[in-house]
């Protein structure tokens, strides 16, 4: 029997009905009570006989219990996918549907030489856009409480979110560290998603936003901390380093720059997600790719960062750190 290959084949299947869970926002609609399926049917305005078949795979995807025709979520889908609690990441689903739709052309990717779902941030309309950043905001709300808990983000004065799409790492950061002057930096079109959301959280006299071509402009001023955030990994090696070496140009002496991102080991073999996601990485960006630790060490010497340190994340993700210790 082919198990490895039955496996993979069945695993796509949980990861799709927790997709449409999400998107119907059914563990919203279920809360913190247990109900019955007529009433999250009645919640969601759909038919009972046709969300029927979903919850019970959502039971499989151990994301609900289910006793008799009453489903509860779990703790797990309590805490992270109830619209409203601090940490729900549920709107991640429309940055997801994107990707993994992407992902399935990887083969004509590898035929052509051309990513086929190509993510040109640059010429995306507005509504591609809006899409897209705004479903990394639950991701980029996480980073910013793992970066106040690991590096005190608060003793800086002044930090800069490079590329920070929708600022939903911003935004978060600010409210935990309020003494702190935020700005986010990202392409003209991409700042224009970027003030409706700043002034959706009502920060706009407290976070402010910039226009910057990291790849071809320079950052200017003296911030303390500089923050980059799944940048590096839709470029190519050449624009890689100098989006780094651009955004370098900001911090002043002995600040601190913040990568955060998929990183390989140099095996290239792990994390698993890290190499695993280097396939979806080939269909949306011309170059774009999950490096290694040993090339990330390598862009931020270049830079002039020193005192090099990598803190391990979930999901193939990685901080690697540095210290400004001399001029680019």
């Amino acid at each position: 029997m082919p198990e490895i290959i039955n496996q993979h084949l069945a695993n796509v299947y949980p990861s799709l009905a927790m997709m449409a869970g999400m998107q119907l926002e059914v563990f919203t609609a279920i809360g913190e009570e247990t109900k019955h399926l007529d009433s999250i049917a009645g919640i969601l305005e759909v038919k009972p006989a046709k969300l029927r078949p979903l919850l019970y795979a959502l039971v499989t995807a151990e994301l609900l219990f289910v006793d008799g025709s009453n489903f509860e979520n779990t703790q797990e889908a309590k805490e992270f996918l109830i619209k409203g609690k601090p940490r729900y990441i549920g709107g991640m689903h429309s940055a997801y549907s994107d990707l993994w739709a992407s992902t399935m052309h990887t083969a004509e990717s590898i035929r052509t030489g051309q990513p086929q779902a190509e993510h040109d941030f640059g010429n995306m309309s507005k509504d591609e856009l809006r899409a897209f950043v705004r479903g990394l905001d639950a991701g980029a709300s996480a980073t910013a409480r793992r970066l106040q808990k690991e590096f005190d983000m608060g003793r800086f004065e002044n930090i800069l979110d490079a590329g920070g799409g929708s600022g939903g790492l911003a935004i978060a950061l600010s409210r935990l560290c309020p003494s702190v002057k935020l700005t986010v930096a990202d392409l003209p079109n991409v700042v224009e998603v970027t003030r409706e959301c700043v002034q959706e959280a009502n920060l706009s006299e407290r976070l402010a936003v910039k226009e910057y071509d990291l790849v071809n402009q320079k950052v200017q001023g003296a911030f303390g901390a500089i923050i980059m955030r799944s940048v590096l990994q839709v470029l190519g090696p050449e624009q890689a380093e100098a989006a780094l070496s651009n955004a370098v140009n900001g911090l002043k002496l002995n600040g601190e720059f913040f990568m955060i991102g998929r990183v390989l080991d140099d095996s290239r073999l792990t994390p698993v997600d890290s190499v695993a996601v280097n396939v979806m990485f080939l269909n949306v960006y011309q170059e774009g790719q999950a490096y290694t630790e040993s090339e990330y060490r390598e862009f931020f010497a270049s830079a002039g960062l020193g005192n090099i340190s990598r803190t391990l994340l979930s999901g193939g993700y990685s901080i690697i750190r540095g210290t400004k210790i001399g001029e680019t």
